[in-house]
């Protein structure tokens, strides 16, 4: 009888320890993915901060969805926010794209106009 015993708590005791290995692996693998997280959102808060392509209430307003919502503020930062789509449909890219239009719209040329001159008095009032 002490035999079976023995035999029974060496097998709950191996039952256990396999358990535990599983925990330490599981601990492991959600610890490097939260690592990866805080890499992702750091990267991504910097990389907002220095761009100098975007306003500061742009980065802000990036900022604080970054922190809000770190994996898919982080990620559309990378995809969209770096590239400034986002950005100038909001309006806060400090670049060109943000007033547009053409350069220049009409006849603004130093070349002398093809139309003849009216003279004065025929223009509408």
């Amino acid at each position: 009888m002490y035999g079976g015993v023995m035999i029974t708590q060496l097998a709950e005791a191996a039952g256990e320890h396999e358990l535990g290995w599983a925990a330490v692996l599981f601990g492991v693998v959600m610890g490097l993915l939260g690592l990866a997280v805080l890499i992702l959102v750091i990267a991504a808060i910097i990389s907002t901060l220095i761009n100098p392509d975007t306003t500061a209430g742009g980065k802000l307003l990036w900022v604080i969805l970054i922190l809000w919502f770190p994996i898919v503020g982080a990620v559309a930062w990378f995809v969209v926010g770096r590239k400034r789509h986002l950005n100038r449909l909001l309006g806060i890219d400090k670049g060109k794209a943000r007033h547009g239009g053409p350069p220049s719209v009409g006849n603004h040329s130093d070349n002398p106009s093809s139309q003849p001159d009216l003279g004065p008095g025929t223009g509408t009032a």
